[in-house]
């Protein structure tokens, strides 16, 4: 049977075009989250609109898509997406899909940066000290080549993947790899360049805008990382915790000391004994802030710094109440970095 990764790698191929070679002004394009939707949106500028399929809260990992959703995606002229492994309320609709749209899987977009998942809850072994402010460790890091990777040997976990450090059982399937990769902005503009590649060859009446979007949005993909550089340089070696293991790439990229997460399943609420243990994490690592998020509960937080003297913060991967549009990916962005500063800077 042909795999998932296989049958996306031939819908890529599929390209329509009108007999001229041109497309209508009614160019469709769907995005799956908003940090994506945005850097899509910058390229497209004002030829169009694309549609975001998550808005709000919604978390990726458990969406239903709508009618009107689904509609959207049966319309497409181009859909954009992570993979398989985030945004698994898609894998059916676009196996299944019945048009001929261009399909972006970003996972596999050439030269893509990927981060193998982290095992357990506590990083004892995190290299931050060796990789610091690196962005990309060569021992540890993916490079996607030719747009699809198969692991038909492997199931994407290691031995010991599914039980933490304290024992608890985890089945929460998550693949072998990070796929929060729009964290890293040299990953966001592999983004871009892939975008703006399938549009040209959707619609090369509008190459030279497509490309000019592309460029200046690099360009501000580019200072913002400059800028972002220089304001987390100071608090780059305050240890932090976080409600799950979604910003594996902004650490790297920054050289910030993530020390472990709440949670390492999101749906699912951890034993007490790992809240006991997480609690006596927090003092050996001289733990300075835990970082909720506002997709879910805070009570679990609070429940596991009590009687501590550790600070709590949000962060946001997926700008839950960040509008939508080009913009939203460097608001995601800069929320992030304003947010580390405030919680692990000096009172």
């Amino acid at each position: 049977m042909v795999s998932i990764r296989k049958a996306l790698a031939i819908a890529v191929l599929c390209i329509p075009l009108f007999a001229d070679g041109s497309r209508a002004d009614d160019l469709g394009v769907v995005a799956s989250i908003k940090p994506v939707h945005a850097l899509v949106a910058g390229v497209m500028g004002e030829t169009g609109n694309p549609e975001l399929l998550l808005t709000g809260a919604a978390s990726p990992h458990a969406y239903q898509l709508r009618p009107s959703e689904a509609r959207a995606l049966a319309r497409a002229d181009l859909i954009v997406w992570v993979g398989e492994d985030l945004e698994t309320f898609l894998v059916d609709p676009i196996t299944n899909l019945g048009s001929e749209a261009m399909i972006i899987t970003l996972r596999g977009v050439p030269g893509m940066h990927l981060l193998p998942n982290r095992e357990g809850g506590v990083w004892e072994g995190d290299d931050h000290d060796e990789d610091h402010g690196n962005g990309h460790d060569d021992h540890d890091r993916h490079e996607a080549e030719g747009g699809h990777e198969e692991h038909d040997d492997h199931d994407g976990h290691a031995e010991n993947d599914d039980h933490d450090e304290n024992g608890d059982h985890d089945d929460h399937d998550h693949g072998e790899f990070d796929m929060h990769i729009w964290l890293d902005p040299e990953n966001a503009g592999r983004i871009v360049d892939a975008v703006a590649d399938a549009l040209v060859r959707i619609d090369p009446d509008r190459a030279q805008t497509y490309r000019d979007n592309a460029r200046m949005t690099r360009q501000r993909i580019e200072s913002l990382h400059s800028d972002l550089a220089e304001q987390l340089s100071p608090v780059r070696e305050q240890a932090f915790f976080v409600f799950h293991d979604a910003y594996q790439y902004f650490e790297r990229t920054y050289g910030l000391n993530g020390r472990g997460t709440i949670v390492i399943d999101p749906s699912r609420a951890p034993a007490v004994r790992r809240i006991m243990a997480l609690r006596e994490a927090l003092l050996e690592h001289d733990v300075r802030c835990v970082f909720s998020e506002p997709q879910f509960s805070p009570d679990l937080v609070h429940t596991v710094v009590e009687g501590t003297n550790v600070r709590i913060a949000t962060l946001d991967p997926i700008g839950a109440d960040i509008e939508p549009g080009p913009d939203a990916w460097f608001e995601i962005m800069q929320g992030l970095g304003d947010a580390v500063t405030e919680c692990l800077g000096d009172v």
